[in-house]
């Protein structure tokens, strides 16, 4: 046996692989070497080729390929290889029986192939297969699917296929295979071949509603750019009709990003139009002007109720939006606004009071000279309008001089003297009324200290903790004055008067962890801080607290969150009555979740005299190949389910299905979805 080795042809050879060139190969030279071994390599001189027999084995650059035999053509620079081909390259593989390549074209074709493209994870087969570019194939009674195995969980065949890896496959005379079993004919396809964002139809989602019947909702994803892409939803509904909706979102150069959504719906039932629209933008204009608008509008109260299909929006009370642009200097910050509200508690939006404009100016704390004195001034102008009722604008100033002193290095004091001051003018029926105050009087004083201590634990990976603890009192006041005449718009128009002390301490545990390899990672391990107040004039009005008491102590405010493990956290935000022994008002939450998708969290959420309720979530991805979920709020006022929803995903390595159940006041759903690897998943967008 014959065997030549390291035999070098310089070949013009562009691509003989059948799989993607990537980016990086684009510059590569036309001209390469090639190394031939064989059990018998000969060369023929009035053809100019080299044909080799046996156990044939070529590799140039990043390919390799096996075959029975080869024939090298430099004078018409073909190449050819049969019997128990195999090329790699890039980790992509074909096999096939029969190989034709033109050499510098990089042209081909290939008899009874199999091509697998690792990146992607495409399977492609065909009984004819020609390369008709860089990544352009046409086959002939071919398949493809994206599911490995000789039998896989599905594929698409085709009596024609038409390929540009990366963008696009079209096929004619289309079946859809699960494992062998045809179940779906189609005359003809197209559809995304990555897992990238790719335009095209995403799976339908089908289910059912109590409210609005049998759902069938068809949408259709176009990847317009690198930077932007839209989801286009048409939606039919059996007891209220067809709608259509459209989800748009982008990201600029600058950082600059947003979204529109849309919805919109003739309401069989109702025989009119409902639907919803949400416009979301933040834009920096330079470093010191920056703009956000985050705008909602619904067409009725009960359009959530009816429509909605996320968890917790059926029961929202409002529909805020708000646009400003803000103005800073280095001392000096400007920010008009407009803020809109929609009522869906009233019948009406035209009583719903709006800020049009909110106009707010904000001087820094700044210093006068050597001494430690500073000056701020929190300002705004309001223009209040509604289609009913008063309206009217308010200015309402509050300069602020503080005194700021430390007497020894773990101690800071500071002081402050403000005054408030507000102007009003109202008009209703073409009448006019101002209304101006004396202005009320504020001032206080803190004195605070951090002391820090760090402990040597060396306990596994947890090496030391440091404690630092932050002792706070202070003192407010505010003058007490007749607001009575003034109009009332919000809160800021009944300012509540104080005579209080405060004394609050606030605890941090840090924890520095230390890995194998020496890496440092710090994690906060616990946070508490405990407050409480004083009111000197004998009684308190506590706008945190549900109801009010004589007693002059304040709640005792419990903020807490403590994280003992790295994937297990504890919070609280509780307010105690000292007085009546109990709690005004609590949060708690607790929160266990790994790497793997498996979460476990409960709240409870209670304020006296207003509600009382619970919400857990819970994920299991133990099962595999299942995955469970459950979502859920229960009443203890009521003792029943405010909402709950449930859902099992069953995944496999290329399809998935996904079997979901929801339920709340007046309404319960129920919804497949199907997943398709390859087909309709989306990434998120990137900027150019």
């Amino acid at each position: 046996m014959i065997k030549y080795s390291t035999i070098f042809l310089t070949l013009l050879f562009l691509i003989v692989s059948f799989s993607p060139r990537p980016v990086a190969a684009a510059s590569e030279k036309e001209t390469g070497s090639i190394s031939i071994q064989a059990d018998s390599l000969t060369y023929e001189k009035s053809s100019d080729s080299y044909k080799a027999i046996g156990s044939v084995k070529l590799e140039w650059d990043d390919a390799t390929l096996f075959a029975d035999s080869a024939l090298l053509n430099q004078g018409q620079n073909t190449a050819e290889a049969k019997g128990k081909v195999f090329l790699k390259r890039y980790n992509d593989t074909l096999r096939t029986e029969q190989l034709t390549l033109d050499i510098k074209s990089g042209k081909g074709v290939a008899k009874d192939g199999y091509l697998f493209m690792k990146q992607a994870n495409v399977h492609l087969r065909g009984e004819k297969m020609e390369k008709e570019g860089d990544e352009d194939y046409h086959i002939d009674k071919g398949s493809f699917t994206f599911c490995d195995g000789e039998v896989p969980s599905w594929k698409f065949s085709a009596s024609t296929l038409d390929v540009t890896l990366g963008e696009y496959a079209s096929g004619k005379n289309v079946l859809f295979y699960i494992k062998d079993v045809p179940v779906l004919y189609l005359p003809y396809m197209l559809f995304p071949l990555r897992r990238e964002r790719q335009s095209g139809f995403l799976i339908p989602v089908i289910g059912t509603s109590t409210i609005t019947g049998t759902n069938v909702s068809v949408p259709f994803y176009w990847a317009i750019s690198p930077s932007q892409d839209v989801t286009f939803n048409l939606k039919y509904m059996s007891k209220r009709g067809v709608g259509a909706g459209a989800d748009y979102q982008y990201i600029r150069k600058t950082g600059s990003e947003g979204s529109f959504k849309g919805f919109l719906i003739y309401d069989t039932k109702q025989e009119r139009f409902r639907g919803e629209f949400s416009e979301r933008h933040q834009e920096a204009f330079s470093p010191s002007i920056t703009f956000k608008s985050d705008f909602s509008y619904v067409s009725d109260r009960n359009y959530y109720r009816d429509f909605t299909e996320t968890f917790g929006d059926y029961n929202r009370k409002s529909v805020d939006s708000n646009i400003f642009m803000t103005k800073r200097w280095q001392r000096f910050s400007l920010t008009p606004e407009l803020r809109l509200s929609q009522n869906l508690e009233a019948t009406s939006n035209a009583d719903t009071l709006q800020k049009l404009p909110l106009i707010t100016f904000t001087a820094v704390k700044q210093r006068f000279g050597a001494i430690p004195f500073y000056f701020s001034l929190d300002s705004n102008f309001t223009n209040f309008y509604r289609e009913r009722g008063v309206s009217g604008q308010r200015v309402d100033l509050h300069p602020r001089a503080t005194f700021y002193y430390t007497p020894v290095e773990e101690v800071e004091t500071a002081a402050w003297v403000g005054f408030r001051s507000r102007l009003y003018n109202t008009g209703e029926g073409g009448n006019i009324a101002v209304f101006r105050e004396s202005g009320l009087m504020d001032g206080g004083f803190t004195v605070s200290s951090t002391l820090a201590r760090v402990y040597e634990i060396g306990w596994k990976d947890l090496r030391k903790v440091q404690h630092v603890i932050m002792p706070e009192v202070g003192y407010s006041y505010l003058a007490k004055g007749d607001q009575s005449s003034l109009p009332f718009f919000d809160y800021n128009d009944r300012v509540v008067a104080q005579n209080m002390a405060t004394y609050s301490i606030t605890n941090y545990l840090t924890g520095k962890f230390v890995s194998g390899d020496e890496t440092s990672d710090y994690r906060t391990l616990a946070y508490l801080k405990l407050s409480q107040g004083y009111d000197f004039s004998g009684s308190r009005r506590d706008l945190l607290t549900a109801y009010q008491d004589l007693d002059p102590f304040s709640d005792i405010r419990i903020e807490a969150q403590i994280k003992p493990l790295k994937h297990l956290s504890f919070m609280t935000d509780s307010r105690y009555n000292p007085n009546r022994t109990n709690f005004s008002s609590t949060e708690v939450a607790v929160n266990v979740a790994d790497d793997k998708g498996n979460l476990v969290s409960a709240g409870y959420h209670f304020t006296r005299t207003q509600f009382e309720y619970l919400e857990g979530k819970v994920s299991v991805a133990l099962l595999k190949p299942f995955l469970l979920n459950f979502n859920g709020r229960y009443s203890v006022d009521s003792g029943s389910m405010l909402e709950s929803y449930y859902s099992i995903e069953y995944k496999q390595q290329c399809w998935g299905i996904i079997f979901s159940y929801g339920e709340r006041r007046g309404n319960r759903n129920f919804f497949v979805n199907f997943t398709m690897a390859g087909l309709g998943p989306l990434a998120k967008i990137k900027a150019f």
